[in-house]
Order: structure tokens, then sequence, then C-alpha cells
């Protein structure tokens, strides 16, 4: 696990940013640094590139990808149907994961590295039918007392959150307290949906259709990450024709902003009166940008090893290194610091599915995104007055 400590917190924030541009610098200082050959210290200060084409802008397309569904899976629609007003809390959880990715430079080799995308965005939603609240009744009215705006809803949700307050953080300290997290999350829009076809209900619950609508919304979220790891530990690691360890905190800092334009159609059933069936389809446009700073630096130990000679040099230039000199350690600091800078994809196409469960004045709603490779779920509870 602590050989993946700078990956997962590089990828626990790096969410809207797709296509990227990055600039990272990898530094190696001390007398640890001088038993590299020269090759494997131009190595080490080439090493930022590498890492950026291979992988990081790989991750942070991942990522993209999750953050973007999420915020277009805000608003625990459900089926479209609204009688009078609903009010409710959701959370929408994003993410993928796709094959790990093998990073490889010259004689450097970073095998395996996850390459996986989340995003979370909880949000407070109300909903009303645009014909009850201006006057006309609830939309299951009589056909001929209804207007023309029953057909129409309009679904309104935002948060903000405190990740440094609350539970989170209590129960970030009881799994870790060598994480120190901070930073928030805040989301907002509205999507106002019009019924092309009206539902039709059997009048007794046993069978009714949601009928056919198409919203059009605008959902806005940005979030603003940052995470301090120093668990005091150390990393073993590799360095051409050395081995050793290396400690140090990392310290992440990231922030986003993200407008999405969802349009889309969806319909369902609802049967015996306690469960709804629904899907639909759509696309997105998006907007936004986002940067990442992130370093880790902190004290190195390095010795030559003979196995790591074999492997990364030449039998000439080996031949040229004394046996004295296999064993000694020597100290020294290594040090990384990425940032960059992103802007949002373009569009999104997406498929809804989802069910929602009927008591009384209750609806427990589990809805499902899907774009691509990219699965998000929207689970919550509405109040349908």
């Amino acid at each position: 696990m602590r050989n993946r400590t700078l990956t997962l917190l590089l990828i626990l924030g790096t969410s809207l940013v797709s296509p990227s541009r990055m600039d990272a610098g990898v530094t190696c200082s001390g007398d640890a640094c001088t038993i590299l050959p020269a090759s494997i210290q131009s190595q080490i200060n080439n090493l930022d590139q590498a890492l950026k084409l291979q992988y990081t802008d790989k991750v942070l397309t991942t990522m993209s990808e999750a953050a973007v569904v999420s915020n277009i899976n805000s608003s625990m629609m459900g089926p479209g149907l609204v009688n009078r007003f609903q009010v409710g809390l959701g959370v929408a959880l994003a993410g993928q994961q796709k094959e790990d990715i093998n990073v490889a430079y010259q004689n450097l080799s970073f095998q395996k590295l996850p390459n996986v995308g989340a995003s979370l965005a909880p949000n407070f939603v109300v909903a009303v039918n645009l014909g009850w609240l201006m006057g006309g009744g609830p939309s299951d009215t009589e056909p001929e007392l209804k207007t023309f705006l029953h057909r129409f809803n309009l679904y309104l949700h935002g948060f903000k959150f405190n990740f440094a307050q609350g539970d989170v953080q209590k129960a970030i300290e009881a799994q870790n307290k060598n994480v120190d997290l901070g930073g928030d999350i805040t989301s907002g829009g509205f999507t106002l949906r019009y019924h092309l076809i009206e539902n039709y209900s059997d009048g007794i619950g046993l069978f009714e259709f949601s009928g056919i609508s198409m919203g059009l919304g605008l959902h806005y979220q940005r979030q603003v990450i940052d995470v301090t790891y120093n668990d005091n530990k150390t990393q073993s690691l590799t360095l051409g024709p050395a081995v050793g360890t290396w400690g140090g905190a990392t310290t992440f800092n990231y922030s986003s902003t993200v407008t999405s334009v969802p349009i889309d159609i969806r319909t369902g059933f609802r049967l015996f009166y306690f469960f709804t069936l629904f899907a639909g389809g759509g696309t997105s446009m998006n907007f936004g940008s986002s940067s990442l700073n992130l370093t880790r630096s902190g004290p190195l130990v390095l010795a030559l090893d003979s196995n790591a000679i074999t492997a990364s040099l030449s039998p000439e230039i080996a031949a040229l290194i004394p046996t004295s000199a296999l064993g000694q350690t020597k100290t020294g600091t290594l040090s990384m610091d990425i940032s960059g800078k992103a802007q949002a994809p373009n569009t999104t196409n997406f498929l809804i599915a989802g069910v929602e469960i009927n008591a009384l004045i209750t609806k427990l709603t589990v809805e499902a995104v899907v774009a691509q490779n990219v699965q998000s779920v929207m689970v919550g509870a509405k109040f349908a007055f």
C-alpha cells in the first residue's frame, strides 16, 4: 500500500480534466545521487515527460470522464413525474477502472500503476410542477382542468460540503491519523422537463405509464481538495544500479470547476404502486477547467546493488564499478513537483436507468448513468407532497 501512496493521492482529486497539460519536475540531490551514473541522473531529471505522456495524461482523462458524469447525474429526477412538489437528498458516485499502466523510460520503470477515476457529488434536490405552482392544482387533476404548464416540471439541486468538518474528517482520522484532508465541494443547477407525451394511470395503482419527457439542464460543480499524507515510513525504490528507500510527506492541492448542459429523454412504468422502472438517454456539453499541484520531498537512502547493476547497465560500464562500492549507503534528497491545468471534455453521451420505490410520500431512488466506460449511481430519498 505504501508503494502507491503518491499515485492514490494523485487519483483522489484529479477530476474534470481532459485533455490535459502537465508540467512536472523530479530532482535528486546529495551524496546518494552521486553514486548514480551520469546517464541515470539524466534520466531522473527527464522523467517528468515520461510520467506525463505515459501515465498522468491518461489518469487525468479517466478522472475527467468520471467527474463529468457525476455532475450530470445530480438532480435525482427518476421517471420525471412531479404531482405538486418534492424535496430530497442524494449523493452521486461515479467511477471507472481501466487497465493498469506500465511506465518505462530508458533504465527506469514503474509497473502496474492504477488507472482509475472517481468522483463524489452530494446534492439537496427540490422539484415542482409548474402548473401546480401557478395555482392550477396538482398534475393529476382532472384532464379538463389541466393547463399547458402542467406539462413542465422544474428540478433544482445544490450543496456545499466541507471535507475538514463533520463525520468525514472523523472517519479519516479514525482510519489513518497521518492524513489531513481539507477543501470543499460546491454544486448547484436546475433542469426543466417537458412532457412530450403525458403520463397515463389506470386509476387504481396497478399500472402507470410515466409518459415521455425531455429535460434541459444547467449543472455546476466546483471542487477544492487539499491533502497531506505523512506516515513517517519509507518507500522502496530502484534507480538504475541502486536500490534504497524514499521517505517524506506528500502534499496534494487540487481545484476544478465544471459546467454541464445536459439534455435527455426518459420514460418509465410504475407497477403495483410501489415500483417504478425508468430509462432514457441524452448528451451533455461541458465547460470548465482544473488545476493541480502535487509535491513530495524527503530523505533518500541508496546503495549500489549487484543485481540492479546487471539489470540496468551494460557489462562494460558495470565492470568500471569497484566491488568495494557495493552495499555502501549514501543519503540525499529526492523531490517531485507536479503541476498542471486542464479543460473539461466538450461532450458526453450517456444512458439512464433506474428504479424508484414508493412508500406513501417517500420515494427511494436509485438512478444510474452510464457513459462509455464510466458508471455513476445517484442514491437518495425524496418526499413527495
